[in-house]
């Protein structure tokens, strides 16, 4: 059944066009999945307008209280719940505020904060320790802040009919405002990333949503796709909101989502999207299109399974990083719609989805058109690239964060070229800032790193490169004294070796995902140093392109595990009692510090890179012995499948005597599942006994605290807290030795992010050094029994 489409012409606010869809009676699909046996189940345009009203009656009864105020959403539920409680919240004349679950309850506080929210819609059930910390934090605030914590409302309360509500079904409206909703008003904040700090939210008007659908990205992509398969996206996420929310009410498409795992009178934690239930998911619901992140469509692109579904779709569109080229092109080539969709939260998504057939035949998907709306202010770097401003046109694009100094616009710092022959393509290079975004979103800023790296003496440049891919890298300039061949293994070896000191110390205060391991290290070719400006600073992205065959050569070697690029030797033999020890020293060296053999690797600190390159060295040995048929055996999962240094010396040591993959597995599978069940029986003694009533705890100056990871950007703003906090008597700041004082690097991690320095000299800051593997955390004795 079509859709009635409403008007974009800012002649209705968004709480008008959820009224305009139930007014018109619009039974068109606005949502759609499959159970198990592929029967699906249609929510219509009609019936989710409905449903935004009996949210807004739980949310504001009769409209009491004044317009306008923020309502914080940390919601783990299903995708078809979430867009309900922004569409309830926009009706009810509520701004909703949708945040990550993955952010610090510091982080959260500071949204609260920033956008005046006293309210929390949130899911105890799911996110029970996150809410802890936050009414922990609150507790400890100087200046106290009035936070009502509530839960969402239930499945069953929103869609009493579930697939089958009609006009007859009994329904009481929502109140309807005063006045008619200014259209310049904030109808719903989003957030950044906050990949250099605090994330900072961002507020979108009623104008400035509707002037973002009214660009040809959602209504091309439509046309291409009316059925959307978009479940696997985070739903508090501007592309979800985009794709769960504004491409269904405004722009008339259908979003196919994950089936609900709640009950209508239940919470129930939603399903966690991976590569194969995103593709299973879209199709039982029938979707023609899907709408996804790099990160997924990169495992897709590896499974010629996959590959032969999307062929299939009429769009694959992916937003929220960059695609590697040579990974789209691989997709393009075998017949998938592949189509980038350029966008970020302050400018909406202003690029166009419809592609020319030249274009196509010509594999350009990379290369972008710019909407008729929008006005593009192409600013030259000098080096045949231009960073793209938008400037505010008030008819039919308001941006919502206007940071330009000299005119009305926003700054994106994306950079770009320009086709060579059509000078209206263009295809974004990366960041005026340097910020390396990863292939799953994440975001690198090298300019620290890099800086620690050029401190070494048998360093000369510098230049992190990771962006598009999954692993961080650094391609290394040896001072002229250190004479490296890049091409003898054993002067490579000695080299990185040499060095490893200094990157361990930059890989100190780096998030785990842009560590950067030993195989990463690249080194420059005698014949080809570094390109440098006259004044000898280095050129990064000449530089790069100069070793573009060799970046790719180094990722491709990784991805294949062609060669282990360890120092460590294999295993005297391809027994267990050997394999051990070759495993955990393997293992001690990816993690940086000791791992036991019969403990839970990922326990101990180990994490998905780490087990990515351990696989990588294993396979590697593998096909540089006598055992290369064993080498193909090797799961990406094996980690995961057999997480202690026994249990995957065992498992190898089988597929090395001809063992089946498959076997080991399933085996794995059944101990995994015994040790939970086990681990539930445990802990589940006592359950049925009457819980106690909790005293409160007093406000007092008692309180000792041990804070890990001080120097770290989270971590230094908790300190700054616990240290503002007349509540805390001590806090112990706990960090990993280093090559400099903790507290140098503490006073540098708080100038870097304008904290108060002045605060480190407060008598109730202890600095502890030592390694959270060990039992006593490595420290005296007499600090242990203090």
């Amino acid at each position: 059944m079509s859709s009635v489409l409403p008007p974009l012409d800012c002649t209705l606010s968004i709480d008008e066009i959820i009224d305009f869809h139930m007014s018109h009676n619009n039974r068109g699909a606005a949502f759609s999945f499959a159970d198990a046996q592929g029967s699906i189940t249609d929510i219509s345009h009609f019936e989710f307008a409905r449903a935004a009203h009996r949210v807004a009656h739980i949310l504001r009864p009769q409209r009491l209280g004044p317009e306008g105020q923020v309502l914080a959403i940390i919601a783990l539920t299903d995708s078809l719940i979430y867009p309900l409680l922004v569409a309830g919240c926009v009706k009810a004349g509520i701004v909703p505020f949708p945040i990550s679950n993955r952010n610090s309850s510091a982080a959260v506080l500071h949204l609260l904060n920033t956008t005046k929210s006293h309210r929390l819609l949130i899911t105890k059930a799911s996110l029970g320790p996150l809410t802890d910390a936050i009414s922990a934090d609150l507790a400890d605030l100087s200046v106290p802040y009035d936070l009502s914590v509530e839960e969402i409302p239930l499945l069953g309360q929103i869609y009493p009919h579930f697939g089958h509500e009609s006009p007859s079904d009994e329904f009481i409206s929502y109140p309807s405002p005063a006045t008619r909703t200014p259209l310049d008003t904030v109808a719903m904040y989003l957030h950044s990333s906050g990949s250099t700090g605090f994330p900072k939210s961002i507020p979108e008007t009623h104008r400035t949503i509707l002037h973002y659908a009214a660009m040809d990205a959602l209504f091309e992509s439509r046309e291409l796709a009316p059925r959307q398969a978009v479940g696997a996206l985070p739903s508090f996420h501007a592309l979800a909101m985009v794709e769960q929310f504004l491409f269904p009410l405004l722009a008339g498409g259908t979003a196919c989502l994950y089936p609900p795992t709640s009950l209508p009178m239940e919470y129930r934690i939603p399903i966690v999207a991976t590569a194969e239930n995103a593709i299973k998911n879209a199709r039982r619901a029938k979707a023609n299109g899907i709408v996804a992140v790099p990160a997924l469509i990169l495992e897709w692109a590896a499974e010629e399974r996959y590959v032969e579904y999307l062929k299939t779709l009429n769009l694959l569109a992916y937003s929220g990083g960059p695609l590697a080229e040579r990974v789209g092109d691989k997709l393009v080539e075998q017949g998938v719609n592949l189509v980038p969709i350029y966008g970020a939260t302050e400018f909406g998504a202003p690029s166009i989805v419809k592609r020319h057939q030249e274009e196509k035949d010509a594999g350009e998907w990379a290369w972008l058109r710019f909407s008729d709306r929008v006005h593009v202010r192409w600013m030259p770097q000098g080096d045949g690239t231009f960073e793209c401003q938008f400037l505010t046109t008030p008819e039919t694009h308001q941006v919502a964060v206007e940071n330009l100094p000299d005119t009305k616009g926003y700054s994106t710092k994306d950079l770009f070229e320009r086709h060579p022959t059509k000078p209206d393509l263009f295809k974004i290079v990366g960041r005026l800032d340097d910020v390396l975004i990863m292939a799953n979103g994440e975001k690198t800023v090298p300019g620290p790193m890099e800086d620690v790296m050029m401190s070494s003496p048998y360093i000369r440049g510098a230049i992190m490169f990771g962006r598009e891919r999954n692993q961080i890298g650094v391609l290394i300039e040896p001072n002229p004294q250190q004479k490296v061949d890049p091409s003898d293994e054993k002067q490579l070896a000695e080299y990185r070796n040499l060095i490893w000191p200094v990157i361990q110390e930059a890989n100190e205060n780096a998030p785990s995902f842009a560590r950067i391991y030993k195989e990463m290290i690249l080194v420059t070719q005698p014949s080809k140093p570094m390109v440098r400006a006259p004044k000898g600073t280095v050129i990064k992205k000449a530089t790069l392109v100069l070793y573009n065959a060799e970046i790719d050569a180094l990722y491709n070697t990784i991805e294949a595990s062609s060669n282990a690029g360890s120092d460590v030797e294999p295993p005297v033999s391809w027994t267990e009692k050997d394999l051990e020890p070759w495993l955990m020293k393997h293992a001690s060296q990816l993690a940086d510090r000791p791992i036991r053999a019969g403990d839970d690797l990922f326990d101990q600190g180990f994490d998905s890179l780490n087990a990515t390159f351990l696989r990588h060295r294993i396979v590697g040995a593998l096909r540089n012995s006598e055992h290369t048929e064993a080498a193909a055996k090797i799961s990406r999962n094996i980690a995961y499948s057999h997480p202690s240094i026994q249990d995957l010396a065992s498992a190898i040591v089988r597929l090395v005597r001809g063992g089946d993959a498959a076997a080991s597995e399933s085996d794995s599978i059944d101990d995994h599942k015994a040790a939970v069940e086990a681990m539930i029986a445990k802990y589940n003694q006592g359950f049925d006994s009457p819980i106690p009533p909790t005293a409160t705890r007093p406000r007092s100056s008692d309180t000792v605290i041990l804070l890990t990871g001080t120097t770290g950007a989270l971590g230094s703003h908790i300190l700054a807290m616990l240290l503002e906090s007349a509540s805390v008597q001590r806090v112990y700041a706990f960090n990993r030795r280093g090559r400099t004082p903790i507290s140098e690097r503490q006073n540098d991690a708080f100038v870097d992010r304008g904290l108060n320095t002045e605060l480190l000299s407060s008598g109730k800051l202890a600095y502890l050094e030592g390694d959270t593997a060990k039992a006593d955390l490595s420290l005296p004795a007499n600090v242990w029994t203090e």
